[in-house]
Protein backbone atom coordinates (compact mmCIF):
# COMPACT_ATOMS: atom_id res chain seq x y z
CA UNK A 1 0.00 0.00 0.00
CA UNK A 2 1.33 3.09 -1.03
CA UNK A 3 1.90 5.71 1.76
CA UNK A 4 -0.28 8.77 1.64
CA UNK A 5 1.04 12.39 0.48
CA UNK A 6 1.10 14.82 3.24
CA UNK A 7 0.19 18.60 2.51
CA UNK A 8 1.60 21.64 4.47
CA UNK A 9 -1.13 23.27 6.13
CA UNK A 10 0.78 26.90 5.63
CA UNK A 11 2.05 26.58 2.09
CA UNK A 12 0.56 23.64 0.05
CA UNK A 13 4.01 21.65 0.35
CA UNK A 14 4.41 18.13 -0.01
CA UNK A 15 5.69 17.12 3.10
CA UNK A 16 6.94 13.81 1.90
CA UNK A 17 9.46 12.56 -0.65
CA UNK A 18 9.95 9.99 -3.50
CA UNK A 19 12.01 7.42 -4.28
CA UNK A 20 14.13 7.51 -7.24
CA UNK A 21 16.02 4.77 -8.94
CA UNK A 22 18.39 4.13 -12.04
CA UNK A 23 15.38 2.26 -14.25
CA UNK A 24 16.24 0.84 -17.47
CA UNK A 25 15.28 4.20 -19.44
CA UNK A 26 17.53 6.05 -17.56
CA UNK A 27 20.35 4.13 -17.86
CA UNK A 28 19.51 3.60 -21.80
CA UNK A 29 20.15 7.35 -21.70
CA UNK A 30 22.93 7.34 -19.59
CA UNK A 31 24.49 5.01 -22.23
CA UNK A 32 23.53 7.13 -25.01
CA UNK A 33 24.91 10.25 -23.53
CA UNK A 34 28.26 8.78 -22.70
CA UNK A 35 28.17 7.40 -26.65
CA UNK A 36 27.68 10.75 -27.78
CA UNK A 37 30.95 12.06 -25.83
CA UNK A 38 32.40 9.17 -27.46
CA UNK A 39 32.09 10.36 -30.65
CA UNK A 40 32.43 13.73 -30.23
CA UNK A 41 35.75 12.97 -28.65
CA UNK A 42 36.90 11.28 -31.14
CA UNK A 43 36.23 13.82 -33.92
CA UNK A 44 37.71 16.50 -31.96
CA UNK A 45 40.57 13.60 -30.86
CA UNK A 46 40.14 14.83 -27.33
CA UNK A 47 37.93 14.21 -24.46
CA UNK A 48 34.60 16.50 -25.25
CA UNK A 49 32.99 15.96 -22.13
CA UNK A 50 30.15 18.31 -22.56
CA UNK A 51 26.58 18.11 -24.55
CA UNK A 52 23.51 19.76 -24.95
CA UNK A 53 20.51 17.22 -24.35
CA UNK A 54 18.60 18.57 -27.25
CA UNK A 55 20.69 20.04 -29.44
CA UNK A 56 23.12 17.18 -29.59
CA UNK A 57 21.21 13.81 -28.21
CA UNK A 58 18.05 12.41 -29.65
CA UNK A 59 15.95 11.18 -26.83
CA UNK A 60 12.58 10.46 -26.79
CA UNK A 61 10.29 12.84 -24.24
CA UNK A 62 10.07 10.96 -21.62
CA UNK A 63 14.09 10.36 -22.06
CA UNK A 64 14.50 13.99 -22.07
CA UNK A 65 11.99 14.29 -19.32
CA UNK A 66 13.85 11.80 -16.68
CA UNK A 67 17.07 12.75 -17.35
CA UNK A 68 18.19 14.97 -14.88
CA UNK A 69 17.62 12.24 -12.09
CA UNK A 70 20.71 10.62 -12.89
CA UNK A 71 22.21 13.63 -11.17
CA UNK A 72 20.88 11.76 -7.91
CA UNK A 73 23.38 9.43 -8.18
CA UNK A 74 25.85 11.77 -9.12
CA UNK A 75 25.96 10.01 -12.85
CA UNK A 76 25.49 13.34 -14.53
CA UNK A 77 26.01 16.92 -13.67
CA UNK A 78 25.54 20.54 -14.94
CA UNK A 79 28.04 22.00 -17.12
CA UNK A 80 30.18 24.68 -15.89
CA UNK A 81 32.37 26.56 -17.98
CA UNK A 82 35.79 26.43 -16.32
CA UNK A 83 36.77 29.82 -17.53
CA UNK A 84 33.79 32.07 -17.03
CA UNK A 85 32.53 29.72 -13.53
CA UNK A 86 29.25 30.02 -14.79
CA UNK A 87 26.84 26.88 -15.64
CA UNK A 88 25.95 26.92 -19.42
CA UNK A 89 22.09 26.10 -20.32
CA UNK A 90 20.98 22.77 -21.31
CA UNK A 91 24.80 21.50 -21.28
CA UNK A 92 25.53 18.43 -19.27
CA UNK A 93 28.53 16.20 -18.71
CA UNK A 94 29.38 12.88 -17.31
CA UNK A 95 31.05 12.17 -13.91
CA UNK A 96 33.72 9.94 -13.30
CA UNK A 97 30.96 7.87 -11.32
CA UNK A 98 28.54 7.97 -14.79
CA UNK A 99 31.57 6.84 -16.53
CA UNK A 100 32.48 3.73 -14.28
CA UNK A 101 28.55 3.19 -13.73
CA UNK A 102 29.00 2.92 -17.79
CA UNK A 103 31.53 0.55 -17.37
CA UNK A 104 30.07 -1.40 -15.38
CA UNK A 105 32.51 -0.74 -12.61
CA UNK A 106 30.76 1.08 -10.37
CA UNK A 107 27.35 0.20 -8.33
CA UNK A 108 24.87 2.72 -6.77
CA UNK A 109 22.34 2.73 -4.13
CA UNK A 110 19.81 0.81 -5.70
CA UNK A 111 17.10 3.18 -4.50
CA UNK A 112 17.44 7.35 -3.03
CA UNK A 113 15.06 9.18 -0.85
CA UNK A 114 14.56 12.78 -2.74
CA UNK A 115 12.86 15.27 -0.60
CA UNK A 116 12.76 19.24 -1.87
CA UNK A 117 15.70 18.39 -4.21
CA UNK A 118 18.04 17.09 -1.67
CA UNK A 119 19.22 13.47 -0.97
CA UNK A 120 17.39 12.34 2.28
CA UNK A 121 18.45 8.21 2.50
CA UNK A 122 20.20 5.80 0.43
CA UNK A 123 19.50 1.99 0.55
CA UNK A 124 22.41 -0.29 1.38
CA UNK A 125 21.18 -2.07 -1.73
CA UNK A 126 23.43 -1.40 -4.42
CA UNK A 127 23.16 -2.43 -8.33
CA UNK A 128 25.19 -1.93 -11.48
CA UNK A 129 24.47 -1.49 -14.96
CA UNK A 130 24.13 -4.96 -15.59
CA UNK A 131 21.75 -5.27 -13.04
CA UNK A 132 19.22 -2.41 -14.72
CA UNK A 133 19.42 -3.97 -18.28
CA UNK A 134 18.85 -7.45 -19.40
CA UNK A 135 21.08 -8.93 -22.46
CA UNK A 136 18.76 -7.94 -24.97
CA UNK A 137 18.86 -4.27 -23.72
CA UNK A 138 22.20 -3.73 -24.10
CA UNK A 139 23.14 -1.54 -27.35
CA UNK A 140 24.67 -3.41 -30.26
CA UNK A 141 27.15 -0.76 -29.77
CA UNK A 142 27.29 -0.82 -25.95
CA UNK A 143 29.34 -4.23 -26.61
CA UNK A 144 31.85 -3.13 -29.00
CA UNK A 145 35.32 -3.26 -27.27
CA UNK A 146 35.92 0.24 -27.96
CA UNK A 147 33.48 1.64 -26.14
CA UNK A 148 34.41 0.32 -22.94
CA UNK A 149 37.80 1.99 -23.30
CA UNK A 150 39.02 5.45 -22.24
CA UNK A 151 40.43 8.64 -23.48
CA UNK A 152 43.80 9.56 -21.71
CA UNK A 153 42.43 12.74 -20.22
CA UNK A 154 39.88 11.94 -16.89
CA UNK A 155 36.26 12.27 -17.24
CA UNK A 156 35.51 15.33 -13.92
CA UNK A 157 34.94 14.70 -10.76
CA UNK A 158 31.25 15.28 -9.59
CA UNK A 159 33.02 17.40 -6.84
CA UNK A 160 34.28 19.78 -9.06
CA UNK A 161 30.93 20.79 -10.24
CA UNK A 162 28.86 21.21 -7.01
CA UNK A 163 28.53 23.89 -4.65
CA UNK A 164 27.13 21.47 -1.46
CA UNK A 165 29.40 18.56 -1.14
CA UNK A 166 29.62 18.34 3.06
CA UNK A 167 28.15 15.06 3.75
CA UNK A 168 28.79 13.52 1.06
CA UNK A 169 25.29 15.46 -0.30
CA UNK A 170 25.04 16.72 -3.91
CA UNK A 171 23.83 20.06 -4.47
CA UNK A 172 20.54 20.10 -6.94
CA UNK A 173 20.26 22.94 -8.77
Amino acid sequence: MQKEIEYCSCCGGKLTGRYERVSKGLALSLLKFREQILSQSELAGKLVNKVHLSKDLKLSKNEYNNFQKLRYHGLIAHYKNKETKEYETGYWLLTSRGNLFCKNELAVPKKLLIFRNKIEERSEEKITLENVLKNDDIPVWYKREDFREDFSVPFENVNDYEEDTDDNQLSMF
